[in-house]
């Protein structure tokens, strides 16, 4: 699947952090996929788990005493309280020069308005997820809309849900958007 081929370009090998490791189905679930590329995984979820290496904590406070190469946050900032105390955490938590690779749906996508999930507490489009990662401190290396998270659909669907996710990898910025 696409999104699973960028995120593997960007964990093969590295030190990485999941968020959101165990609190989704198996269709937005990116742990097995992390753990055959990572050289290393952790993993935090506010579901608590019996996974190894998955933690019982809330990204938006939780300190791990340690700093990583990736923080995969795959289909979680919709479900967050606080997208900025979020953000600044997981910059915290990210090495110089290290990755946030993030999904989540597109908010102008039809499904967002016609059947909302009631887990979700706010929505991004490409421009809201931009501006707000700029102002915590990242820089923007990669974005795409991708398929969402089914399998497999019919090629002649394809065009009609292209644009279902959105799919972002930002680094580390040495200088705050104060800064900037």
């Amino acid at each position: 699947m696409f999104r699973e081929k960028i995120i593997i370009d960007h964990v093969r090998g590295k030190d990485v952090l999941d968020i959101g490791s165990v609190g989704q189905t198996e269709a937005y679930n990116l742990w097995i996929v992390l753990k055959q590329h990572a050289g290393t995984l952790t993993g935090i979820d506010i579901e608590p788990s019996v996974t190894p290496g998955v933690v019982h904590g809330n990204m938006e406070t939780y300190q791990f005493n340690r700093q990583f190469d990736v923080v995969m946050a795959g289909d979680v900032i919709e479900h967050v309280s606080n997208p900025g105390l979020f953000l600044n955490n997981i910059r915290k938590h990210l090495r110089e020069h290290g990755v946030l690779a993030v999904t989540t749906p597109n908010a102008k996508w039809p499904t967002v308005a016609l059947k909302p999930n009631p887990t979700h507490v706010l929505w991004h489009d490409r421009y809201t997820l931009t501006c707000l990662l700029r102002r915590c401190g990242f820089e923007i290396s990669y974005f795409s809309y991708y398929f969402g998270n089914k399998k497999n659909y019919p090629w002649i669907l394809r065009p009609l849900v292209w644009r279902q996710g959105l799919l972002l990898v930002a680094r580390k910025n040495n200088l705050r958007s104060s800064q900037l």
